[in-house]
């Protein structure tokens, strides 16, 4: 393996020797001593005489002693590419060629910093405008880092804020599903509300009804919207109620009001079009009553009561006219009574008792409007598959006793009986 390589290295080597010698027999060498005064670019002699040459020889001549050291690094940065390529050939092609292009030219290949050298300034005045146009550049060039420095920060700050909402929101996802109960009669739980890091709120002070108040707003998406605001006493430093905008379409269509820390009452535009249309208050952490508009003109229909945690009582207006016309009573979450205004005068006439199986037992209806009960009807409790009158009992003479008894069979009249 060593003879192989030895008769290319040496060629490579003569090559490069000789390169280096052409190049540097190049440059003229002028000797004053020997200088022929016959050569009218020679420079004089005579110091009495001026030199004439200097300018025309700096001109003409050219730098030759560069050329010869760029040639021989060109050939020397050639036989190294060249080997890498081509083998001991390749050295040999490479620190030719690449030393010839160093004596024509007087550049290194690839040495960018060999060439075209910028010449150093000729006065003062323009190295220090040079020195100024320098240190405006830097100055340029630390005022770009700077502002993408910033905002590489308010990029993070965002990703930030925008992770800590998202954890909260899964937070109270998890949260609500715990809350929420499968009981149709279980009152409303308290709403689970998001504890969300302070400093992803922004904080305003304005005034409500002559008083100033704090508020702490939370726009998610830079809309210029907030889905959370949450609104302080300025003087006590107390919540007092907390809006937020649950479908983000920037209206808050929910508010929780506080009272002595504890949420007293909340109400929600479920329908989204800007107005309440359900209302609940809450008393030691559980729902009390509910209100519901279901015709969404901005009134209260139907009304649910609870105790303990459990419906007791709901009314409502079915006929939407301002006024009750039925309410459901309940013992034990089942139903045991029904009042009712059948014919929507106003007045709660008719009153139907359930039994354990929530089926009517008996009603009992005030006809004459007089507040007093003159018709009872019973049901027969055996049939299950519709509602079937048994017996009725009047009272005709207002007299507050039954005169007039008929009895039923199968929903058919078999018998009526009249007392005097």
């Amino acid at each position: 393996m060593t003879r192989r390589y030895t008769r290319p290295l040496a060629r490579i080597i003569a090559l490069v020797l000789i390169a280096s010698g052409a190049a540097c027999a190049t440059a003229p060498a002028i000797d004053p001593t020997t200088a022929s005064t016959d050569d009218p670019n020679a420079p004089s002699l005579d110091p009495n005489q001026p030199d004439v040459s200097a300018d025309a020889q700096s001109q003409k001549a050219p730098a030759t002693p560069g050329r010869a050291e760029a040639g021989v690094e060109g050939m020397i940065m050639g036989t190294v590419l060249g080997a890498q390529v081509g083998g001991s050939y390749g050295a040999a092609i490479g620190a030719v060629l690449f030393g010839t292009y160093g004596v024509l030219t007087g550049d290194v290949p690839f040495d960018t910093g060999r060439a075209r050298r910028t010449p150093p300034p000729d006065s003062d005045e323009e190295l220090d405008r040079e020195i100024e146009e320098e240190l405006s550049k830097q100055d340029e060039l630390e005022t770009e880092i700077e502002d993408e420095l910033r905002k590489q920060e308010e990029l993070l700050a965002a990703i930030e804020k925008q992770e800590s909402v998202n954890e909260s929101i899964s937070v109270e996802q998890q949260k609500r599903l715990e809350v929420e109960s499968d009981d149709p009669l279980a009152s409303p739980n308290l709403p689970y509300e998001r504890n969300l890091p302070e400093t992803i709120f922004d904080r305003i002070e304005r005034e409500e009804n002559g008083e100033t108040v704090v508020a702490k707003t939370l726009d998610a998406d830079r809309d210029g919207k907030p889905e959370v605001e949450i609104v302080f006493d300025n003087k006590t430093g107390k919540r007092t109620r907390r809006n937020e905008d649950t479908n983000f379409d920037g209206r808050l269509d929910t508010t929780n009001s506080y009272k002595n820390g504890e949420i007293a009452e909340r109400s929600e535009d479920t329908n989204h079009d800007g107005k309440a249309d359900r209302w609940i208050d809450y008393e030691n952490g559980r729902g009390t009553r509910e209100r519901v508009d279901r015709n969404y003109d901005g009134e209260a229909d139907a009304t649910y009561l609870y105790e303990n945690g459990t419906l007791v009582a709901e009314t409502h207006d079915t006929n939407y006219d301002g006024k009750i016309d039925r309410r459901v009573e309940y013992e034990g979450k089942r139903r045991v009574l029904e009042i009712e205004d059948r014919d929507l005068n106003g007045s709660l006439e008719s009153r139907t008792i359930l039994g354990t199986n929530e089926r009517p037992v008996r009603t009992e209806r005030d006809q004459n409007d007089d507040g007093k009960t003159d018709v009872w009807e019973y049901y027969d409790d055996t049939q299950h598959d519709a509602l079937v009158l048994a017996r009725k009992e009047e009272d005709t003479n207002a007299d507050g006793r039954a005169d007039v008894k008929s009895y039923y069979k199968n929903g058919k009249l078999i018998r009526r009986e009249t007392s005097e």
